[in-house]
């Protein structure tokens, strides 16, 4: 298995001109670099078979105006908490870590209280969980490019909860859940 530190120089350069510029054409790349564009096309089409290269659309956190939370939890089955997760439409990604907090969610929504909401009605009294601190992300220094899934479809609430019971959706302290006809924000219309 190829890993990024096994990669020679012309490899290195095309990474950091692709991140720098992911529209820039392979002849372009081909100039900067020294190669031939067929050359560097095969080298891309590798990087991307090997996994360690893709192109990812989705919407550019930095300029989203957008909220994104990171929650650190010390838990005792991250992959548990992770796959209650997978299908909800705030989620964006997880990260199984090492050190004290072994699990990290990041969350995005139109406001802060409905990212609050979820974390406190399926995070705080989950068993699972033994401690968790919440970060509200202020500013990103780079564009980070999430996927996130804007036409959701409405037929039901992923992790079964029903927003007409819940205290935080009859307060108006959470927008809803976005697969359901309880929603009440703007992104997921």
């Amino acid at each position: 298995m190829l890993h990024v530190f096994d990669l020679d120089e012309k490899d290195k350069m095309i990474l950091e001109l692709l991140e720098k510029n992911p529209e820039m054409t392979q002849n372009d790349i081909a100039r900067v670099v020294g190669l031939s564009q067929p050359s560097v096309g095969a080298r891309i089409k590798r990087l991307k078979e090997l996994g360690l290269i893709s192109h990812v659309y989705g919407l550019n956190l930095k300029n989203s105006g957008l909220y994104v939370v990171k929650v650190d939890i010390k838990c005792r089955n991250p992959r548990k908490i992770v796959e209650r997760f997978k299908r909800c439409p705030h989620f964006l990604n997880s990260f199984i870590v090492a050190g004290n907090k072994n699990l990290t969610l990041l969350f995005i929504g139109e406001d802060l209280s409905t990212v609050e909401a979820i974390i406190d009605r399926h995070l705080r009294p989950n068993s699972d969980v033994v401690d968790l601190d919440v970060g509200i992300v202020i500013k990103a220094e780079r564009d980070m490019v999430m996927p996130i899934k804007i036409l959701v479809e409405k037929t039901g609430s992923p992790c079964g909860s029903n927003c007409e019971e819940c205290e935080y959706y009859i307060s108006e302290l959470c927008n809803g859940c976005p697969a359901t006809a309880h929603y009440r924000g703007k992104l997921w219309k």
